[in-house]
Order: structure tokens, then C-alpha cells, then sequence
């Protein structure tokens, strides 16, 4: 438990325990500190040659950048200012781009056959979640055409993916929603598809490698920045090798409330009557972050309680032993201990 800059109490706080969804926190920071609260992902279409008269000879691509929220509609927005531009006519097709994060869709720790039921594949370009199976790329192509076609723009091709060539010629683009808004969408949620894109992005940023191995790394990197030892294999907490003491979760959280993207990042988490936490402490005045892990019993829950005495205490529960079911009536007594405490910052 920790205080204003110091730690106040710990109970087997040094042990490193098993995260679960917990590592989203991790994440959610790295990303904020790297990309900043207000960062978008753009969606980009492509060509390399210029609109003569309406006709745009060659290929257009639809390039993307990690937005985990593009759908058919914000696609419709493109192909809007795409004809605006007054695009009448492509002569080749619509390729999606694969080329900005790899195929990878696993990382150590996950169970083969289950953990990808908790998640669906990180692409660069995805649609509506990537739910449906195949190629996200092509799909996202394939609509990116449908919503073309329908505006008056004859597609000579049809919509494929492949690896997007040097030195194209950006002619319109969207943007995701900003990374704060993302980052709330996440941890109310859980969302694990939304952590292990960012994961991706991170990689791509910090090492030019859109891979979860890459993005794992540069969070790890991230946390011992910060003077705090983890392990990290993926952003999601799926990996039962996500691993971390709750006192390195209390000395980030402490430090992230005076980071300049604090703010962004404490409204990223849920309070009582939200997201996973919507059945559990009403009345406590909390934000946090909860984590289960199905594969091997883990249930975790850490962030920031005002206390009766006014002040914000941040804190970290992690259990490696109980699964939720046994752990949350202790996290949550504690918690609501918490909250009755009159601790201050010169005692109490």
C-alpha cells in the first residue's frame, strides 16, 4: 500500500505473483508514457500515383496503424473523402496491408486451444474487433470497396491483402478515437484484443518490430525505467508468466499519479457500478483494475481508494493460489478496510 511517494504497509508485497488482467495496467501506462493520452492511429489510404481526372490508375491501399475500433461505418467516412477528392474510377484493386505488425497471435504462457478464446488476432488493419475469422486485412478492404462502389467509384480489381510497397502517396485518412478513450475502453472492460494491439503499436514505436514478443519487451523496459522488476510476454495478462510484486504494482501506480498522462490513466479505470467491477463495492469511492485467470488460478486487483481521511491510497492484491471466486470477498473486505482507514500523509 502506498501513500503520496512512500510505501505504507506491505504484506508479502516483494513476492512476484502471477498478474491476469492486472498486466493491462503495465500496458496502459507504457503506451500513455510513450504515445501520449491524446495519440490517434490513423487509417490510411494509399496509392502511388496521383488522381488525373478523376481516375486513379494502379492499386489503392488501405494501410493501417494498430486502431482497434475501425468499423465499417468509420471505413465509410474514408471512402467518403475519397470521393470527395473526386475519385471516380480505380483501375486495380483495394489491398488491405499486412505489413505493419507480424501474424503472430500467441505468446508464451498462453494455453494453446483456449487463450486465443479470449482474444482474436492483433492486425494492423482489423474491422469490427477482427470476430470474424479469415483475413481482416482483405475484409477491411473488401468494405472499404462495397462503401466505394456504392458512392459511384468504379473498382476495376477486386480487394485482396498483401504487404503494402515503399513511397505511396497518402490521399485521405481517419483516426482512431484518442488513446485515453481507448485505454478507458479497455480496462472497463478488460478488453483484451485493445491491449494486445497497443502491445503491437508499442513495438513498432520503440523497437520498428510489430510483434507482441517486441511490444512485451519494451514494456518490460518500461518498468524497470521505473525501478520495477516484470515479467512481461504479452499486454492482455492471458500469460500466466506475466508476473510482477505488488509492491511493483503500488510504485507504479504512485508514480504514474504524478506523470503527466496520470490523469488519462486514472480515469482509465473503472469504479464500483462499471465494467468488471459493476457488481462489486458500491459506495467506495475506488478506481481499479481487476484481473482473472482462468488457466491457472490467479485473481488480482489493484489501484487507487480514497480513504476516510481524504486521501488517495493506491494499492495492489495479487493472489497466484485462489481463483476469483475465493479471492474477491477478501480483496473487496480489504479494500472497504481501506476505505474506513484514516490514514493521512504524516500518519494516522
Amino acid at each position: 500500500m502506498g501513500l503520496g511517494d512512500r510505501i505504507v504497509y506491505l504484506h508479502r508485497g516483494r513476492a512476484s505473483r502471477v498478474l491476469a488482467s492486472n498486466e493491462k495496467l503495465l500496458t496502459s501506462m507504457a503506451t500513455l508514457d510513450v504515445f501520449g493520452p491524446r495519440h490517434r492511429f490513423p487509417t490510411v489510404a494509399a496509392a502511388d500515383a496521383r488522381v488525373r481526372g478523376g481516375l486513379l490508375r494502379g492499386d489503392l491501399w488501405l494501410i493501417g496503424a494498430g486502431d482497434p475500433e475501425l468499423t465499417a461505418a468509420r471505413l465509410a467516412t474514408l471512402a467518403a473523402r475519397l470521393h470527395a477528392l473526386g475519385i471516380r474510377r480505380i483501375t486495380g484493386s483495394i489491398v488491405g496491408d499486412t505489413s505493419a505488425f507480424d501474424r503472430g497471435w500467441w505468446a508464451p504462457g498462453w494455453l494453446p486451444g483456449i487463450s486465443r478464446s479470449y482474444v482474436t488476432r492483433p492486425t494492423a488493419l482489423a474491422i469490427d474487433g477482427n470476430r470474424d475469422p479469415g483475413s481482416p486485412e482483405r475484409r477491411a478492404a473488401s468494405t472499404l470497396r462495397t462503401t466505394l462502389v456504392a458512392l459511384g467509384v468504379r473498382v476495376g480489381g477486386g480487394a485482396v491483402a498483401g504487404r503494402a510497397p515503399d513511397h505511396l502517396r497518402p490521399l485521405a485518412r481517419i483516426r482512431s478515437a484518442p488513446l485515453a478513450s481507448l485505454l478507458r475502453t479497455q480496462n472497463h472492460d478488460s478488453v483484451n484484443f485493445i491491449a494486445e494491439m497497443l502491445t503491437k503499436a508499442l513495438g513498432v514505436r520503440v523497437e520498428g518490430s510489430g510483434s507482441t514478443a517486441a511490444g512485451a519487451r519494451a514494456i518490460r523496459a518500461w518498468t524497470r525505467g521505473w525501478h520495477v522488476r516484470a515479467s512481461v510476454r504479452d499486454g492482455s495478462g492471458l500469460s500466466d508468466q506475466d508476473r510482477t510484486s505488488p509492491l511493483g504494482i503500488v510504485t507504479l501506480l504512485l508514480d504514474a499519479r504524478r506523470a503527466s498522462w496520470g490523469r488519462a490513466f486514472v480515469r482509465s479505470l473503472p469504479t464500483p457500478g462499471q465494467g468488471t467491477l459493476s457488481d462489486r463495492l458500491a459506495g467506495i469511492r475506488l478506481r481499479a483494475k481487476s484481473g482473472t485467470l482462468f488457466v491457472r488460478p490467479a485473481s488480482a486487483l489493484s489501484g487507487y481508494v480514497r480513504t476516510a481521511a481524504g486521501t488517495s491510497v493506491a494499492f495492489s492484491i495479487l493472489t497466484s493460489t485462489y481463483g476469483s471466486g475465493e479471492a474477491e470477498p477478501y480483496e473487496d473486505a480489504i479494500v472497504r478496510i481501506l476505505a474506513r482507514a484514516r490514514i493521512s500523509v504524516t500518519g494516522g
